[in-house]
């Protein structure tokens, strides 16, 4: 679940309220900001977060090296965000408006190379594309 609190402090809280009801996977604040890592680091622990289905926290992470990308890089980061987006709405119970987000997606799913930092970028952009002519999200690997 996703829970957004004003505080770090409101954050602990909740935690501590709702831990007595069952073990707790896992736990990230996503106001505090990411420890130091290379780009190839970053795109790695946000593939690992997007297989696992943890898509809005692979989107914050795609974010952080969106802000300071420039040119193509940016507009293909853009694009994964977009895809990232597109599954929260679909976890969301919201297909129209995940099918209307991935299609923003494909545009910017573009690299001048095969692989960016092991992401294959076209056959990330077939998938997804076959998704929006069907109508249907169905989940994949980065």
């Amino acid at each position: 679940m996703d829970v957004f609190s004003e505080t770090a402090a409101d954050f602990q809280t909740f935690i501590a309220a709702i831990e007595p009801l069952g073990a707790l996977e896992f736990a990230r604040d996503l106001q505090e900001s990411h420890p130091h890592q290379t780009k190839a680091e970053a795109v790695a622990e946000a593939v690992s977060l997007f297989n696992a289905e943890r898509f809005w926290e692979a989107h914050e992470v795609l974010e952080s090296l969106w802000r300071v990308a420039e040119g193509e890089e940016k507009s293909l980061l853009q694009g994964l965000i977009l895809v990232c987006a597109a599954f929260v709405h679909a976890q969301k119970g919201e297909l129209d408006v995940a099918l209307g987000v991935a299609r923003r997606s494909l545009p910017k799913l573009r690299w001048g190379e095969q692989v960016y930092h092991g992401i294959t970028v076209e056959a990330a952009a077939a998938t997804i594309s076959r998704m929006v002519e069907g109508a249907s999200l169905s989940l994949f690997q980065l």
